[in-house]
């Protein structure tokens, strides 16, 4: 058999090589009549939560071949540093020697019965003594040898480098979370916060939670935004979450209960995670606030639309074909104003190698004169008559945006279904739209596509708008 190869194989491995095993032992195991392995072998990262004096971790050793019932031992130790560095030299390695007060090693010798296809290797480590030590490179190099089983040589060697980590608490979801309140709807309702943390719990504490002002100052700063903050008669905060051991997640709870006298508009109420009664753990920066925002909408008829008349100076696009190059007065812009469907707008395009540097999604933007609370918009394809006999430029999706300072624009919806696909001289009418900030003066009609494929382009006859004070 094929046992006496690997029994030779002492501890002294500055005899051996470190390379791959060169007889294809691990893709031919049935070859073996039992051959023994670490699962994990080579370089293998422990994170390790400084949450106390020491840390037990376990790494798989597998027993396998076409006879794994019977009984087998092996020997589990730590690679010297001379043999270390000659490990280094010849893999172009620089780990340094674990030294022996950061670790215990539990196991030394692991016995398989009839019934073992794998055993545990334990090791005790000492999280203040690796605290201690410098930057460099540590790792605890295990060896398996000693068998009177094969030995995978490929396989024989971990090394393990223990990342001390400290534990920290934060939001599962953080930042900007938005929450439409429509006038005459549900206006008290809770708001649950999940937080988390990056291990299995085994103790029972507490976290707090604040508002923090300045978080909506940050906010409204970075986002060139103007959200108000949420006043108190319209929130209650919970201000302690509670962590139970075997759980790693606990919420918070915000109960928001809009009062009569609230002004229609945004509203910000920005929650930071700030203490935890466990003294190792930290906040994770970044994710310890949660800017709940409440967007309160007076409530709008459909019937309280009313179309408004859109004027040359109101309408632009960032693919106007004018701006590229010259083309028949059929293309331009003005067309979707004047009335006429037999007259269109064709984006400027980019396909079928066509020259040209355009790449952006085509739309077409609205500036109203102030701003509004909602809108429907329609519009018509272009029809034979100006020169289409397919529909190519027709529209198959659509995204619409809205803005109030026509720098920030929000997505508000993405249209397909029932959009004009193919038909020439046809009408598509949207819902009634609110936009997610409250209010709008900007909006954005963006094609991702159009009928032909490849085409970069949209084709439309006529655009009209109703609006809602």
């Amino acid at each position: 058999m094929k046992n006496k190869i690997f029994k030779a194989i002492a501890l002294c491995l500055a005899l051996l090589p470190f390379g791959a095993c060169n007889d294809g032992c691990e893709d031919y195991l049935d070859e073996y009549e039992s051959i023994l392995y670490f699962k994990n072998n080579g370089e293998q990262h422990v994170t390790i939560y400084d949450t106390s004096n020491e840390a037990n971790s376990e790494f798989v050793v597998i027993r396998a071949g076409y006879n794994s019932k019977k009984n087998s031992s092996v020997d589990v130790s730590v690679l010297d540093a001379v043999n270390l560095q000659i490990y280094n030299a010849e893999n172009d390695m620089d780990y340094n020697l674990l030294p022996d007060d950061c670790f215990t090693l539990e196991t030394t010798t692991l016995e398989f019965d009839s019934s073992d296809d794998h055993k545990m290797v334990k090791v005790i480590f000492k999280i203040d003594k690796i605290k201690e030590l410098s930057s460099a490179n540590y790792t605890l190099p295990l060896v398996l040898n000693n068998s009177n089983d094969d030995i995978n040589i490929n396989k024989r060697l971990i090394f393990i480098v223990p990342d001390i980590v400290t534990p920290y608490l934060y939001f599962e979801k953080s930042g900007y979370q938005p929450y439409k309140v429509e006038e005459g709807g549900v206006i008290s309702f809770d708001i649950t916060m999940s937080i988390g943390m990056p291990m299995a719990n085994a103790w029972d504490f507490d976290c707090s939670l604040e508002v923090n002002p300045e978080l909506l100052t940050e906010y409204n700063e970075s986002n060139q935004a103007d959200f108000l903050l949420l006043p108190e008669n319209c929130y209650t905060l919970i201000p302690k979450a509670s962590f139970i051991s075997g759980k790693s997640t606990s919420n918070a709870t915000i109960k928001i209960n809009i009062a009569d006298d609230l002004k229609f508009g945004k509203y910000i109420l920005p929650v930071e995670l700030t203490e935890c009664s466990m003294p190792t753990f930290t906040i994770k920066e970044g994710a310890n606030s949660y800017l709940a925002a409440i967007i309160y909408q007076k409530h709008i008829e459909e019937t309280e639309l009313k179309e408004i008349k859109l004027t040359e100076d109101m309408i632009s696009s960032n693919a106007r074909t004018e701006d590229f190059e010259s083309l028949e007065a059929r293309t331009q812009l003005i067309n979707v104003i004047d009335g006429d469907i037999n007259t269109s707008f064709h984006s400027y395009w980019a396909f079928h190698g066509f020259p040209s540097d355009f790449s952006e999604l085509p739309y077409i933007e609205v500036k109203l004169p102030r701003v509004y609370s909602g809108f429907k918009f329609s519009y018509v394809t272009r029809t034979q008559a100006n020169g289409s006999n397919n529909g190519n430029g027709n529209p198959q999706e659509l995204n619409i945006y809205t803005s109030e300072d026509g720098v920030n624009f929000t997505l508000l919806n993405t249209l397909s279904d029932d959009l004009p696909l193919s038909e020439m001289g046809a009408t598509y009418e949207s819902d009634m739209m609110l936009p997610i900030s409250g209010l709008f003066r900007y909006l954005r009609i963006e094609s991702t596509h159009a009928k032909e494929a490849g085409l970069n382009a949209m084709a439309i006859a006529e655009l009209n708008l109703w609006v809602a004070e």
